[in-house]
């Protein structure tokens, strides 16, 4: 296990040279800590929030021969508005057992703000890779209704490796004490604040430890300071009866913050969040669903249409085949129609562009229904992005609209240039 604390630099350090006049916008949130704490509306109105928990989840991937680069982290963390602020990285990694394991947790230097984010699939690293495939389904060991659950077991089991160090963590920081272990001593009223945020293995991990947290009652104290769950390109971590009973169980205090405060945001055609397909089993996602659409001209749309609808009919034989089986026809219909419904959708939204609340759950982004859109379909259009002649071909999924970057990107303010305030 490793476990490295490092201080965040100040703003003075990071802008030699430069006078108090200089144009640039630094920090990026100068109020950054207040619109943390105060915001009791998830997302925030002016896309702060969801950009800063963006930002920090694509810097996550920081680091050297598999090792966490915390200053790096911390360094951002001090440019988007959280000065000398306290990064300790937990780290366990076991290769037998898929266990490529890391989380940051992040404090403002007076003690009022938490960010919990978990690092995603290292792109080099095979065994991080090989935690996404182990989708043998483990029993969750929290409660929801006097119910114990079934998860993705290589999600489940990276969260365990490091829980005890990031719940000790987290305790020090509800006492107003430093995450530093070392330093002695409380300050101000203790945590106002606490956000978990990840971007894909990350994602998941991040969703896994908020249902430990809201469902747990001895983690209670904490949850009581849990103002949102941010997740980036999230792929599925449970069956639809977990799903259900995240949206239907209340947490402390009667909220509902896996309902509520649980927000999903996807990419385009992200294909991680279609995963797992659907041949190793029934998944289902919960909580709010944002999703980004690029702007597509009639030609594109029609030809998107057209793409989608065909991969719906070739899986209808699959469905139908299945229904036979179990005798669900109610069930088939409703697929069906759900699919009509989202091959439909690009025709309506020509010309428009942006991020989109989607509130119908028939509606929300749908489990991968056959393991050609993991293996053909997803590596075609990562391919065809890097042609300009092919670039508009309408794929149902793409590895490419998964990077981090795109969220970042996507998810600035009007107004916000980087991560690094520059001026163009």
């Amino acid at each position: 296990m490793r476990d490295t604390y490092v201080k965040g630099p100040s703003y003075t350090a990071l802008r030699p040279c430069k006078p108090e006049t200089d144009p640039s916008s630094f920090p990026v949130y100068p109020d950054l800590v207040e619109r943390l704490v105060e915001d009791k509306h998830q997302p925030d109105v002016d896309g702060v929030v969801p950009h800063v928990l963006a930002t920090c989840a694509a810097y996550s991937y920081a680091g050297f021969e598999q090792h966490s680069d915390v200053q790096t982290l911390s360094m951002i963390m001090t440019r988007l508005g959280l000065e000398e602020n306290d990064c300790r990285a937990f780290e366990q990694r076991v290769d037998a057992m898929y266990i490529a394991s890391a989380a940051y947790l992040v404090q403002d230097k007076d003690r009022r703000v938490a960010i919990l984010c978990y690092r995603g699939t290292q792109p080099e690293d095979i065994i991080s890779i090989l935690t996404d495939a182990d989708v043998r389904p483990e029993m969750l060991a929290v409660e929801l209704e006097g119910r114990k659950y079934e998860v993705h077991a290589g999600f489940y089991r990276n969260v365990r490796a490091t829980r005890h160090l990031i719940i000790e963590a987290l305790d020090r920081a509800v006492r107003g004490e430093s995450l530093d272990p070392g330093r002695q001593g409380t300050r101000g009223g203790g945590l106002e604040a606490l956000y978990i945020t990840g971007h894909s293995l990350g994602a998941a991990m991040a969703a896994l430890m908020a249902i430990t947290l809201v469902h747990e009652p001895r983690y209670w104290h904490i949850a009581d300071r849990l103002k949102g769950v941010y997740t980036f390109g999230q792929p599925m971590v449970g069956g639809p009866d977990l799903a259900k009973a995240c949206e239907e169980t209340p947490g402390p205090n009667d909220t509902y913050v896996l309902r509520d405060r649980m927000l999903r945001y996807i990419f385009d055609r992200d294909v991680v969040p279609a995963l797992p397909p659907r041949p190793v089993g029934p998944y289902a996602q919960f909580g709010r669903e944002f999703h980004y659409r690029r702007r597509h001209g009639p030609v594109d749309a029609t030809l998107t249409f057209a793409a989608d609808s065909a991969i719906e009919g070739l899986t209808l034989p699959s469905d139908v085949l299945r229904t036979v089986v179990d005798g669900d026809w109610g069930g088939l219909l409703v697929r069906v129609t759900e699919g009509v419904r989202r091959s439909v959708r690009p025709l309506l939204r020509t010309g428009t562009q942006g991020w989109t609340e989607v509130t119908e759950p028939g509606l929300h982004y749908p489990q991968m229904d056959s393991l050609a859109g993991l293996a053909v379909v997803a590596p075609l259009a990562f391919f065809a992005t890097r042609l300009a002649l092919t670039r508009t071909i309408p794929f149902k999924y793409s590895f490419d609209d998964h990077g981090p970057g795109h969220y970042v990107n996507a998810l600035a303010p009007p107004g916000v240039l980087s991560e690094f305030g520059d001026v163009l």
